[in-house]
């Protein structure tokens, strides 16, 4: 009898167990995946990609940083161009579009605006729709950044929040950002909104089941890949 106690009461606690450890997991990532960036922008490249946004740019919630959208973008890009590409990786976790224009836009390299085979990478809103930013300022916010980035710099919609009033937030800013990257034709709008419908939220998400996970972010990339043209 002690025996099957045991099993029992093995049952009952690893689930918990193994949730702790999830949610442990998730609060060593954020300084491990910024240091990762940190060391990878270091690296050299032929190509220069920069990526701004929020912790779907660092790849929070997948257990290796360089399969965050930013990451799978570069794979991409070295797919097609055949060259290493050079990320300099400025999303935080976080970040809303008015720390993206505060913040991360004035830290983009000069060759990024400069050199035509560089590349600026967009997706933000998140954060807005988890905070309830105002309609008028994260349309404002965005204007300011799409106004700022060069010709064929890709930009996001906000993705599918997946759950209650934050994804219904999260609906009206996407349709927002869509308007607004179409009033800029020189950029090319990234679809992250209809990549994420009907993600799995067990399956791809993160330990913190907030983020996805490495198989979530195959999707972003996806997305982003797709934009390239």
């Amino acid at each position: 009898m002690p025996c099957v106690r045991s099993l029992v009461l093995l049952g009952v606690l690893a689930p918990f167990a193994w949730q702790a450890w999830r949610l442990w997991g998730a609060a060593t990532m954020e300084p491990d995946h910024a240091a990762y960036w940190r060391r990878r922008r270091r690296s050299p490249g032929g190509v220069l990609l920069v990526a701004l946004g929020d912790s779907l740019a660092q790849g929070l919630g997948a257990v290796h940083p360089e399969r965050s959208w930013a990451g799978r973008l570069a794979d991409a890009i070295e797919a097609r161009d055949g060259v290493r590409v050079r990320v300099v990786n400025l999303g935080v976790c976080g970040a809303t579009a008015a720390d993206v224009v505060a913040d991360q836009l004035p830290a983009v390299p000069p060759e990024a605006f400069t050199d035509p085979t560089a590349l600026i990478a967009l997706a933000v809103g998140t954060n807005d729709a988890a905070q309830d930013t105002p309609v008028d300022a994260f349309r404002r916010d965005l204007e300011t950044l799409c106004a700022a980035l060069p010709a064929g710099s890709l930009v996001a919609d906000v993705p599918d929040l997946q759950r209650g009033v934050v994804r219904e937030r999260g609906i009206v800013l996407a349709e927002i950002a869509r308007e607004v990257v179409a009033a800029h034709p020189g950029l090319r709008p990234v679809a992250l909104e209809a990549a994420t419908h009907d993600i799995n939220r067990v399956l791809d998400s993160g330990p913190d089941f907030a983020h996805p996970n490495g198989r979530g972010y195959r999707r972003y990339g996806a997305a982003f890949a797709a934009a390239l043209g």
